[in-house]
């Protein structure tokens, strides 16, 4: 059966080479032909092995996606995803197979095609709304209990598979032959062990198909080097390009540039939308090649420039990590001269992305935070900070795994950590923890709409004391966890029946010496990640409670819930008390104390679903993205004063306007909630520029301080008067601001 299918392959090959049928499908296609011809070969090998299916149909997509080379690149590679398609997450394509049904509909009501193509569109979106990955296998198996705790305004799951950190480092250290080499000899083993042949043969396959992307670009740059003699500069880098490409198809790289536009290809064609140690893939180059007279310093920075306008090209707003510096790292020296053009990289891309992260710990080489602190003085968003010396025993803890495991730990997306080509952690569900604190205090339901959102375990009045009131909220939180840690593992079980996500598998530590697919068995750790969100505004809100509700019995039940139901409204008075209550950020003991331990509930909450439902690890994340304005839009007001639809706290970040003790109380709050129980909290701290130009020492004397102090994070913002006032008038100016 394994050689009548690996033969119905090559046969398939033979027929549908990149450059007839895939090329001739970019060429002609008009509306949805790409899309159709990506169904049709899917059907074709729907009984196939899942890697077999999964390789045939990344053969139609690629090169087809593919955008042409733009004046000015120095590297190539961009691509322009379709409604129906194969990828990881929504930022690439995905999750999984996919056919996002409302953007096709639209584009299906704009399009000028016969009826007969309008019917087989219809026919398609029916075929996938069972077939995609998440919309329909996964629906398909979803109990209905698990499916209403994990889709309401308290708990959500989307279905993502993000978090994907492939080896870089080994990529170019071996290239496409190093990588085909590898893959042959555990083919030849699994030969022995009656392994899994198919998926070996897919993985030789997706080889093959990135060797066919490097030849298009190649080709197309050759075309454009004929066409451009009157720009004899642009000639010459056209001329570069397609070296470039033409050697990385059959040989490693050679220098910074081949090894620079394989890395960038390969996370384009396999859906990555974070980058890893960058300085660790590329920093042994970048030496070389200095070293040599190959390229200057200038030469090299441009280089990168082009690369990180690729990346914010991208348009992937919640991840494009590149991470720096950090234990861990071989070849430390030459690791830190490419990180240090990196940081020059970032200061001179006005851009969101890359979101460019530096690691560091005592005893790195002080250059890079000094560097680190230039670039941030100016205004820029990154790099963001990450202390080792915290974070490293913190990721042991929290993961369990060992020290040599865990200098491995990456920030990524919006702030999750993830163990470098080692763990796969989607985080691919929220929790809105102060929306389950509505809820408690309703019964159950939403205290804006009426909704059944949770547990019924009675109504505010219910609880005759605090301790009664936190037990409920606690279990209504825990309840929403235990669904969501059981609809993650149903999302796993239905990824891995659906594809075997190649390109990941084939630069994750383990899975060619297993022989398995990186969610069936190949990753060394599998878990998950939970995104929480206005941790901040219920511990606040519970301390309000606490004071003047049970213990000062300034304001009834009754009192309280009115004021929260009419939004405030008539009640100014209780708004002012409440806005006046201590609150998280101050150095207050019994506020800080409670965020403390309702930190410490989610996580454990969390962490304690792993072994229950078979994943290496089930951690909580305390983050900062959009999501924050977005909750809050849904979230009726609130007992720390809040108003219904306002933001919630951004992160582990106090709420805006409410850290009133100033900046050293500041750091003694945020450091407080124990690092080692979850996968990354975010701490954002803005200063007045004249901090960073005119104040320095201060600036790094408190910096130093927060660190000393357990300072496990830090997004800095610098900004000006001048800059909130011209921003908003010159936004294309500011566009490096988040």
């Amino acid at each position: 059966m394994a050689e009548k299918q690996v033969e119905r392959v090559n046969s398939f090959e033979r027929l549908h080479s990149p450059e007839d049928a895939e090329e001739k499908v970019r060429r002609e296609a008009t509306n949805f032909d790409l899309e159709l011809h990506f169904t049709d070969v899917y059907r074709r090998y729907q009984d196939a092995h899942v890697a077999v299916r999964e390789a045939m149909c990344l053969r139609v997509l690629f090169p087809a996606l593919c955008e042409p080379i733009r004046m000015g690149d120095r590297l190539v590679g961009r691509v322009s995803y379709r409604q129906v398609g194969f990828g990881l997450e929504r930022a690439s394509g995905g999750p999984g197979y996919y056919c996002h049904t409302e953007g096709l509909r639209r584009e299906l009501d704009d399009a000028l095609i016969d009826d007969e193509t309008r019917v087989r569109v219809e026919e398609m979106i029916a075929f996938w709304q069972k077939e995609a990955t998440i919309d329909g296998r996964l629906n398909a198996i979803l109990p209905p209990d698990i499916k209403t705790a994990t889709t309401n305004d308290i708990a959500t799951m989307e279905g993502r598979l993000a978090g994907a950190l492939p080896d870089f480092a080994r990529l170019v250290r071996l290239g496409l032959p190093g990588l085909r080499e590898e893959v042959e000899q555990q083919q030849a083993r699994a030969l022995w062990r009656h392994g899994d042949m198919h998926l070996y043969a897919a993985l030789l396959m997706i080889l093959d198909l990135l060797a066919d992307v490097c030849g298009y670009y190649a080709r197309q740059a050759r075309d454009m080097v004929r066409a451009a003699e009157d720009n004899p500069a642009w000639q010459a880098e056209l001329g570069h390009i397609a070296d470039n490409l033409e050697h990385i198809m059959v040989a490693k790289p050679a220098n910074l540039r081949e090894g620079t536009q394989l890395l960038w290809l390969y996370a384009l064609v396999s859906g990555v939308v974070n980058y890893g140690r960058m300085d660790v893939a590329l920093g042994d180059l970048y030496a070389q090649d200095l070293k040599s007279g190959a390229l200057t310093e200038t030469e090299a920075l441009a280089l990168l420039q082009s690369l990180w306008q690729l990346i914010a090209d991208r348009k992937t707003p919640f991840n494009g990590r590149i991470t720096l510096g950090g234990l861990g790292r071989p070849n430390t020296s030459n690791a830190d001269r490419f990180a240090l053009t990196a940081l020059e990289a970032t200061r001179t891309v006005l851009a969101s992305a890359p979101q460019c992260t530096l690691r560091f710990y005592q005893g790195q080489n002080p250059a890079l935070m000094h560097k680190a602190l230039d670039v941030l003085s100016e205004g820029r968003t990154c790099p963001m900070l990450y202390n080792d010396d915290v974070n490293i025993p913190a990721v042991q803890r929290a993961f369990d795994v060992s020290r040599e495991e865990a200098l491995q730990y990456l920030p990524y997306g919006c702030g999750e950590y993830a163990l470098d080509h080692l763990s796969f952690g989607s985080p691919n569900c929220s929790l809105n923890l102060l929306k389950a604190l509505e809820a408690t205090l309703h019964n159950g339901r939403d205290g804006h709409t009426g909704e059944l959102l949770g547990l019924a375990l009675g109504t505010f009045r219910t609880f005759a004391t605090f301790e009664e009131l936190l037990a409920a909220y606690q279990r209504q939180v825990e309840y929403h966890i235990e669904y969501l840690a059981q609809r993650h593992a149903l999302e796993y079980k239905a990824e891995r029946e659906s594809a075997a996500f190649l390109y990941l598998t084939l630069l994750y530590d383990d899975c060619l010496q297993r022989g398995k697919a990186l969610v069936d068995g190949g990753a060394r750790y599998l878990g998950g990640v939970i995104e929480t969100f206005g941790m901040v505004n219920v511990a606040d809100s519970l301390t309000a409670i606490r004071q003047y509700v049970y213990d000062e019995k300034r304001l009834t039940q009754d009192q309280l819930l009115m004021a929260l139901d009419a939004n405030f409204e008539g009640y100014e008075a209780e708004r002012r008390l409440l806005l006046a209550a201590p609150k998280y950020g101050n150095d207050n003991t019994r506020a800080d104390d409670l965020l403390c331990a309702i930190s410490r509930h989610a996580a454990e909450t969390a962490r304690q679903q792993a072994a229950k439902v078979g994943l290496d690890y089930y951690l909580i994340v305390n983050i900062d993205n959009h999501a924050n304005v977005r909750l809050g839009q849904l979230t009726a007001a609130s007992a720390d004063g809040r108003k219904l639809g306002a933001p919630l706290a951004k992160g582990n970040t106090p709420t805006v306007g409410m850290e009133k003790g100033g900046v050293t109380a500041f750091i003694n709050s945020i450091v407080k909630p124990d690092p080692g129980l979850h996968a990354g909290y975010v701490h954002s701290l803005k200063f007045n520029k004249q901090l960073f130009t005119e104040e320095r020492p201060k600036l790094e004397a408190l910096l130093r301080n927060y660190f000393a102090k357990g300072g496990a994070q830090a997004m800095i913002t610098a900004l000006g008067q001048e800059d909130l006032e011209t921003a908003p008038r010159e936004p294309e100016g500011y566009s490096h601001l988040l």
